[in-house]
């Protein structure tokens, strides 16, 4: 028993640091209750193992097993669902581990075999998480740490599907499932359980943080009102040579100001994001760059095409009804294109496409005006003259 002891102890250690971790990134980022249910789930894994270590062989100490087993796996399996997007857990899943818990803890007062008083939580702790890894094994379109949570997960329920025989030998207790020495059972578990765990509560812990991260980065490239690229992320866009031909649209809702003070802010908005919406369907990259100025990047497009890009874009939104301002009420849009040849900066053609808008502008509105085409010397030929 003394290197089983030695595990318990180091184990406990590694899952107090990563309850620690968990709740330290928590208070960081300040949002998401995964990393909360994770570090709950952590709190009742330290909690168990003070148990088994200290208090296994009293009926209290065996009964807070009883509770604590399937706490753990309920709140990992939640911290999963949390962290990888998927629904929430059903009710049905919920009730289902509450009453097998509650009938470990009835079994416990009956004069019956203590392998009995044992299976019921352990069936629970099976139910609640193989219910999760099901889920996001089912999941389409699973990244990398997603993958090796369906992984571990499974090699997790293997071991706790072959623990529910064996349990009592955790415990000092005779099983007659018991094919080998206890004792090696009890320390090659623990090992194998431990490393298991661990890597899946670090797996769970990288797949949250990662989802945080990306939450931020998203936020922090994309419009709120439009979800469209936002001025920054548009300008890293086009601050970079061409990798292909293509050309740039310019597009601005016309007399914008006038809907605003007629129909009110929230009119609108109704309005920018349904030009915001045709526009995400239209290109490779689409953003709003002021309040009711917006940009369309269209890779391997040349002038002519672009242009009659345009024109549909111009026509459509033109008819498009908004009921937020009336149905007799129509806005229209004037819009400007440049093209650009590889190896060039995108941002020259957003420019020439900004002059083209203005001049749309200045001759009547709802119109599509071509940028001139400027001579562009080839990156090569500079380096050869």
């Amino acid at each position: 028993m003394g290197i089983a002891v030695d595990l318990h102890l180091t184990i406990l250690g590694v899952i107090i640091g990563l309850t620690l971790v968990s709740l330290l990134v928590h208070l960081t980022l300040r949002r998401g209750s995964a990393l909360g249910w994770m570090a709950a789930g952590l709190l009742c894994v330290s909690a168990e193992l003070l148990v088994l270590r200290y208090g296994a062989h009293s009926g209290l100490g065996i009964a807070a097993v009883a509770m604590l087993i399937p706490a753990i796996y309920f709140c990992a399996a939640q911290a999963i669902r949390r962290g990888t997007g998927l629904p929430p857990m059903s009710r049905r899943v919920s009730v289902g581990t509450t009453v097998l818990t509650a009938l470990s803890l009835v079994l416990l007062a009956m004069p019956i075999p203590p392998t009995l008083h044992y299976v019921p939580f352990q069936l629970a702790s099976i139910f609640v998480f193989v219910d999760t890894i099901l889920a996001l094994a089912r999941k389409r379109d699973r990244d990398a740490l997603e993958n090796g949570l369906v992984v571990l997960g499974f090699l997790v329920l293997t071991g706790v599907i072959l623990r529910v025989p064996m349990f009592p030998a955790l415990l000092d207790e005779p099983t007659p499932w018991a094919p080998f020495d206890p004792a090696l059972f009890e320390r090659v578990f623990i090992q194998c359980m431990g490393v298991l765990n661990t890597s899946l509560a670090l797996l769970i812990v990288a797949r949250i943080v990662t989802k945080v991260i990306g939450g931020y980065r998203h936020s922090s490239e994309r419009d709120g009102l439009t979800e469209l690229l936002n001025r920054r992320a548009f300008d890293a866009l086009i601050d970079r040579p061409a990798a292909c031909p293509g050309a740039i649209i310019m597009c601005d809702i016309d007399r914008f100001k006038a809907i605003n003070d007629s129909f009110g802010h929230q009119a609108g908005d109704e309005v920018i994001r349904s030009f915001a919406c045709m526009l995400s369907l239209q290109g490779d990259h689409s953003g709003r760059i002021g309040g009711e100025e917006f940009a369309l990047l269209l890779l391997d497009t040349n002038l002519e095409e672009a242009a009659e890009q345009a024109e549909g874009l111009r026509s459509a939104f033109g008819s498009l009804q908004h009921p937020a301002i009336g149905p007799n009420v129509r806005v229209s849009a004037s819009f400007g294109v440049a093209a650009f040849e590889a190896g060039t900066p995108i941002r020259a053609a957003m420019r020439r496409a900004d002059m083209a808008l203005y001049s749309a502008k200045q001759n009547g509105r709802n119109r599509v005006e071509i940028a001139r085409q400027e001579a562009v010397t080839p990156p090569l030929a500079l380096a050869a003259a």
